[in-house]
């Protein structure tokens, strides 16, 4: 076998050997350019469709479009990009050309937070305004000096930074310029990756006894961390007290004689932001935000995320839990799509909930850490509903509760985050 691999390989290298001169004409390659006039006459052009001066047809290229120099009939033919060398707006094209571009290059992506793209890919912050600052207005601006901000920003690599940030920053864990090998900052110290987990429950719980699946299903996401008590973080702006009660009854309910939790109500988004950290919590519930006003839960979200909260926490092993009722300012989905929960590439979402109390229920994934011990069926209680969603289960995304026993609308949801 590995002679027969080694033969391949010679006969590979003796084809391409003749094959390269032949495309060149007698002139041959000499650092991947055509070497000699008789170039002109071949089928490929260096950067366009042809080569420099002559008549060439074209051929393969780096890019579609004339060359850089001259095009393949002879003619000049106009730069295109930045350098000259690729069309502007490609995806490699040199975002500082002052031109505008049809797309963000590979080396300018959001957020434009930097002084070399502040606001945009295109502006570049120089003398006398060198630093790129948040403007108030969700994007960037180049400026002289810091703006005031409590607490005060502080420049790190020409940008006004909020030193809060140095808590869940990667690669300004703790200080400026301190990057984690693992990609995860956690209450400003580098944390090594661990497997993580996303419970999405369209239930508020409200309904439940003691005795129930709904229980268990809680009892499940909760309970995952292996520590004893486990330290739950629960953010509560937005939920109604008697709601907020009756899950951590739920909670106890769970545990039993033998697990506990110990709950912390976070009552505002800062508060999530500050100490949501693996070393001092191993779950974040985020209760039903049913009051909340108009736009406050996905506002949540985005800011958390912003930071990359909500991310670096379960990548480092977190278990975060959201319930969604249904009811009340019905905007949970929202909440769930800013933070990324479901869908970190955003190609799937949820668009909504659909009301399913006294349907019929199964469990589709009786060996999921979510569904164990699950009875099925069971009744939705008051206030459970399905998921509106283009997202499709696979591996990573389970959909432990549905309305269907051949797997419908999901109600509880389970994401694996893989190292």
């Amino acid at each position: 076998m590995k002679l027969m691999r080694a033969l391949r390989f010679v006969a590979l290298g003796l084809a391409l050997a003749y094959a390269f001169p032949a495309a060149c004409g007698n002139g041959g390659i000499v650092g991947g350019k055509c070497k000699g006039a008789s170039c002109g006459t071949g089928q490929g052009g260096e950067n366009g469709q042809g080569n420099a001066g002559k008549s060439g047809k074209g051929g393969a290229s780096n890019i579609s479009g004339n060359g850089s120099t001259e095009a393949g009939n002879g003619a000049a033919a106009a730069p295109q990009g930045g350098d000259g060398l690729l069309p502007d707006g490609g995806f490699f094209d040199s975002p500082v050309d002052g031109l505008a571009d049809a797309m963000a290059p590979l080396e300018c992506l959001p957020p434009y937070d930097s002084p070399l793209h502040c606001g945009d890919c295109d502006t570049v912050c120089k003398p006398p305004a060198p630093l790129c600052a948040p403007d108030g207005a969700g994007s960037f601006e180049c400026v002289p000096v810091c703006p005031d901000h409590t607490p005060p920003y502080v420049i790190c690599d020409g940008q006004c930074v909020d030193p809060d940030s140095f808590n869940s920053d990667p690669d300004n864990c703790g200080k400026c310029g301190n990057q984690c090998p693992s990609g995860i900052c956690q209450a400003a110290m580098c944390v090594g990756a661990r497997y993580g987990n996303i419970a999405l429950l369209c239930s508020d719980l409200n309904s439940v006894t003691q005795i129930s699946s709904f229980t268990t299903l809680l009892g499940n996401a909760v309970f995952l961390p292996q520590s004893n008590p486990v330290k739950v973080l629960a953010y509560t702006r937005g939920a109604s007290a008697a709601a907020v009660n009756r899950v951590n009854t739920v909670i106890g309910w769970a545990g039993g004689k033998t697990r506990s939790a110990e709950i912390t109500e976070a009552k505002t988004v800062a508060a999530v932001t500050a100490q949501l950290n693996i070393m001092d919590y191993q779950v974040l519930l985020i209760h039903d935000l049913d009051q909340a006003k108009s736009g406050d839960p996905a506002a949540a979200a985005t800011t958390w995320e912003s930071g990359s909260t909500l991310s670096s926490f379960a990548k480092a092993g977190g278990v975060i839990i959201v319930l969604d009722g249904g009811d009340g300012t019905g905007e949970m989905h929202q909440l769930i799509n800013a933070g990324n929960l479901l869908d970190p590439s955003g190609k799937t979402s949820l668009s909504g909930q659909t009301d399913i109390t006294g349907e019929q229920l199964w469990n589709n994934a009786p060996f999921d850490v979510l569904g164990v011990n699950v009875l099925s069926p069971f009744l939705g209680t008051s206030h459970t509903c399905t998921f509106d969603t283009n997202a499709k289960p696979g591996s990573d995304t389970i959909f432990v509760i549905s309305d269907d026993q051949a797997g419908g609308a999901p109600v509880a949801i389970h994401r694996v985050i893989a190292p």
